[in-house]
């Protein structure tokens, strides 16, 4: 059995944040968790053609604060602003009392967000594009924005084959054992004719060196 642990989850406060940011005692907690996930989920299925980045949402009394960030604002905004208040209105309905402010940020380094890079990878697949070119496309794509390592894993019935298996192409380094390391990740799922096929990212980009406080010392 693997001794797996989550990237992301595993570097919080050290090179990642928290992408929900509230507070909640032990009775309410389940059900605002369970209204971030269905808040997320409306987001990514709405905007998919934007690609979303990644999706924060913040809590305060009264008050619910969502910000989006996509490669695509024009198309997450739409005309005039009309597509974004069709999702306002639509997380309301989810978060219930409250006012809700929507807004979208672009993404400047879409081929280093590991969510951008796992979906264009999953709308190739859709496409039945090879997987293989896809992968060697992205990886490219990662290197030329300045990646220090990149991994990219596919499983399931690649290619239409009766057998599932997993294949997987790496580029530099992926240091997932060093907790300074700035490493973005990302899975979802392709739906194809042949079957569900899973996508994974592993994006590292650098370390994170905490600076030092300077304290002033006297003499011997």
């Amino acid at each position: 059995m693997g001794q797996k642990t989550h990237p992301i989850g595993f570097r919080l406060k050290q090179t990642t944040k928290w992408t929900a940011v509230w507070f909640a005692n032990r009775k309410s907690y389940g059900g605002q968790l369970v209204k971030d996930l269905q808040v997320r989920k409306v987001l990514e299925k709405e905007l998919k053609s934007a690609q979303v980045s990644r999706v924060e949402i913040k809590r305060y009394v009264g008050r619910f604060i969502v910000n989006v960030y996509c490669v695509r604002v024009g198309i997450a905004v739409g005309r005039g602003g009309s597509r974004r208040e069709e999702l306002r209105r639509k997380l309301a309905e989810i978060l219930g009392s409250g006012e809700v402010h929507l807004d979208f940020y672009e993404e400047p380094n879409p081929d280093l967000s590991a969510g951008v890079v796992v979906n264009n990878i999953i709308a190739q697949l859709e496409k039945r594009i090879n997987f293989r070119r896809a992968l060697k496309l992205q990886l490219r794509r990662c290197e030329q924005a300045g990646a220090k390592g990149v991994k990219l894993m596919v499983a399931g019935r690649l290619n239409g084959a009766e057998m599932c298996r997993t294949e997987w192409y790496r580029r530099g380094r992926i240091p997932l054992h060093t907790i300074r390391a700035k490493i973005d990740y990302a899975c979802d799922v392709a739906h194809t004719t042949f079957g569900s096929i899973g996508v994974k990212a592993w994006i590292y980009t650098g370390d994170v060196v905490p600076e030092r406080g300077v304290s002033g010392g006297g003499e011997n």
